[in-house]
């Protein structure tokens, strides 16, 4: 069996690579081509090309780099036209993905899977209509989108999120602690910018600047920034010489959200992540002007937070815009620090269960039957 892939950002990197150790425990002789990142690679994807080169974020910066993302979405839709694998999988980024379902339809027979339903419960609900004439099937990361996607007739299973099922529901918080050496004297806050270069651009000086201000006002604070390998090109480095309270890991968030006492996180799969680690966090987001007029008038939720839209409700508090300086993350961090978090953390808690789906043949037995 051959199985094409495309995951184009991190958070799709921990998906594929979950997905594949998934069907291997299935069939070992399954070969995967397509497009993956380090964690897809260790476990065997020969990547057609790097994944940063389409890892854009928002509505206006990809089309910057427009003519890049099209020659590689089309290099890649020849690549697997060429090799005929029995199943495509999209996973996540709609925006590239889609397309390259839409075009195996029209001029192939193999089948096509997208992985992590669009959020057309949050913004461009008309999109879902379309889905039927070049999607198999969708894997779901939340049982309520199984729902949605029945209305209109459309095939998809529950699959739950991998990273619920990878940690633990009862954080030591001291455990993690003493796997990262830090100093539990101390108050730890993570500091999470995001994956893509345009996120950190945009949220790292905010984040400094705080790290910067209790260096002054309190030395019990110790912040940790959690960034990728891809991120080691900005230098942040340079930053410990003048900041003794910031320490830098990179590609661990997960013990770094486990060992943290409190984070900051940009908008994203990490303030997913931070929940299923139980620190209490506020979430902030920025994007440039005209990025966020256009999402203010196609998204229908009233939260960017993947806790609070899962829950229904305001678990976290959100930042958006301008309301990230400094003088906010300050006034929002001490309040964090200060109030008592145990309803927030028995939200995750909720949260963590309603996400964990424990059936190994989930994804190959829509697989075979396809």
């Amino acid at each position: 069996m051959k199985i094409a892939i495309s995951a184009g950002e991190e958070s799709g990197d921990i998906l594929g690579s979950d997905l594949i150790d998934s069907l291997r425990d299935h069939r070992n002789d399954i070969k995967f081509i397509g497009l993956g990142g380090e964690k897809m690679k260790k476990k065997g994807l020969e990547p057609l090309f790097p994944f940063q080169e389409i890892s854009k974020m928002g509505l206006i910066e990809p089309l910057f780099s427009l003519k890049k993302l099209l020659k590689r979405r089309k290099q890649l839709i020849d690549y697997i036209i060429a090799e005929r694998p029995d199943v495509f999988i999209g996973v996540d980024s709609p925006a590239f993905n889609l397309g390259i379902s839409r075009k195996l339809k029209l001029e192939t027979n193999i089948k096509t899977i997208q992985y992590v339903c669009p959020q057309v419960w949050a913004w461009r609900k008309k999109r879902i209509k379309n889905f039927s004439s070049y999607l198999d099937h969708i894997f779901c990361l939340y049982k309520f989108e199984t729902e949605i996607l029945k209305k209109h007739n459309l095939k998809s299973s529950f699959v739950g999120h991998p990273l619920a099922k990878k940690i633990e529901l009862d954080i030591n918080k001291d455990k993690y602690k003493d796997k990262l050496s830090l100093d539990k004297s101390k108050v730890h806050i993570a500091l999470l910018p995001g994956s893509r270069d345009s996120e950190i651009k945009k949220h790292i000086n905010d984040l400094l600047s705080l790290v910067e201000y209790y260096k002054n006002h309190n030395s019990r604070l110790k912040f940790i920034l959690a960034l990728t390998k891809n991120s080691k090109k900005f230098g942040f480095e340079e930053k410990l010489n003048e900041l003794d309270n910031l320490s830098i890991i990179y590609d661990d968030s997960k013990n770094v959200l486990s060992a943290s006492d409190f984070s900051i996180i940009t908008s994203g799969t990490a303030t997913l992540e931070s929940a299923l680690c139980k620190t209490p966090m506020f979430v902030i987001y920025k994007t440039n002007s005209l990025s966020y007029f256009i999402l203010t008038r196609l998204i229908h939720s009233k939260y960017i937070s993947l806790p609070n839209i899962l829950s229904g409700k305001k678990i976290v508090k959100e930042l958006i815009q301008s309301q990230v300086n400094l003088k906010n993350l300050v006034h929002e961090l001490d309040i964090l620090m200060d109030e008592d978090d145990k309803e927030m953390k028995l939200n995750f808690e909720i949260l963590h269960r309603s996400l964990i789906n424990n059936n190994k043949s989930k994804f190959f037995s829509v697989i075979e039957s396809l």
